[in-house]
């Protein structure tokens, strides 16, 4: 009976971990996001995001010669997680990996990442704060979403030039 319970034990644990982890928590908020989407008669895929509210830690244009001669293939964008078990998405992060230096760019919180759709039906009461923050969060770290970051900053990081 005491290896039995150890083993249980040990299933338990283990299902605790892969439940609360970071992929599980992006499948069951895509899977809550979409639902609540659809109930809403939103297309997730289709819906335009705003990040201006994003906040470099460098002054633009740069003088950091990593950052300044940096491909858009050297920047990294991640997301940024509260914890790694029963993970919350908080912002997405951009930094700049060079050899084995990275250097931290940019930084758009969950907060500040713009939904107008959704901000619509907020405001009109057809979601709740929950429902809003879920969306969101499937959103920031959704891999169009993240392309479209890369860029955006990329193209911020090389303005001055691009301009002259």
């Amino acid at each position: 009976m005491t290896e039995f319970s150890v083993m249980i034990m040990t299933v338990a644990f283990i299902a605790t971990i892969l439940f609360t982890s970071r992929p599980s928590y992006r499948f069951v908020t895509g899977s809550v996001a979409n639902r609540h989407a659809e109930a809403l008669g939103v297309s997730l895929k289709d819906v335009s995001f705003s990040f201006d509210q994003m906040v470099y830690f460098i002054a633009l244009p740069t003088t950091i010669p990593e950052v300044r001669d940096a491909m858009k293939e050297e920047l990294v964008v991640e997301p940024y997680y509260e914890s790694y078990f029963f993970p919350e998405v908080n912002g997405v992060q951009v930094s700049v990996k060079s050899g084995s230096a990275v250097i931290p760019i940019a930084y758009l919180p969950i907060d500040d990442f713009s939904l107008p759709v959704l901000d619509r039906h907020l405001e009109a009461g057809k979601v709740n704060e929950r429902v809003n923050r879920t969306i969101r969060a499937h959103m920031i770290v959704h891999e169009r979403t993240l392309e479209a970051i890369r860029d955006e900053v990329y193209h911020h990081l090389h303005e001055d030039r691009l301009a002259q």
